[in-house]
């Protein structure tokens, strides 16, 4: 049986500017656009908060580089309230499993999802930040939720496009984002970081 996937419109963090590090900036205009709000992915970035080394507070770095010795991202906890200034109706669902944003995904609604990038195996790091130190999971990266069948869970990569087995930058938008991973492949994958994601309440 094929999937039902939601129609979330693909936006590529490499075009038509190299956000390299701005996955979930482009993640968030995806779930944001989705929901009827015209918002590109850049001018949301030029906005949200920042911090200079914990995303638990605001971004860290800048989407266009790679900042060495901090963790580039910015965490729901961050992120949330400022992307309700834009859609009241967002949440912070970071703690759920993912068997429950099944839910989510059966209400229309996508899922901003934080995993281990490609689920590969986790990559632990202590990190020195103002609040202290910190153990994180390094190695992360954001997509979106759009669906899921018996054995996959369907979802649109920022920065990857397949073509077959073939893994290639998405270089423009296309519906080659949207990648398939066996369920607990990323279920594995999503729990490592501390399961953390976002979407609208429906």
């Amino acid at each position: 049986m094929r999937p039902s996937l939601l129609p979330v419109k693909p936006i590529s963090q490499l075009a038509p500017k190299p956000m390299i590090m701005g996955c979930e900036g482009v993640a968030a205009a995806m779930i944001l656009q989705y929901n009827h709000h015209s918002i590109p992915a850049s001018d949301l970035m030029k906005q949200w908060p920042t911090h200079p080394d914990n995303p638990e507070i605001g971004y860290v770095g800048h989407p266009l580089m790679i900042k060495p010795g901090v963790h580039q991202t910015i965490f729901p906890s961050a992120l949330v309230p400022y992307l309700q200034q834009f859609d009241s109706a967002i949440i912070d669902g970071s703690g759920q499993p993912l068997s429950y944003l099944e839910t989510v995904l059966d209400g229309g609604q996508p899922v901003m999802l934080y995993h281990t990038h490609l689920g590969v195996p986790p990559m632990r790091r202590r990190f020195k930040t103002s609040s202290g130190l910190k153990h994180w999971v390094s190695n992360i990266h954001v997509t979106v939720l759009i669906g899921y069948d018996d054995r996959y869970y369907y979802f649109i990569d920022p920065l990857w496009m397949q073509f077959h087995q073939l893994l290639l930058p998405a270089l423009w938008p296309s519906k080659r984002q949207i990648h398939r991973m066996r369920k607990q492949r990323l279920t594995k994958s999503y729990d490592a970081p501390g399961r953390m994601c976002l979407y609208k309440q429906s």
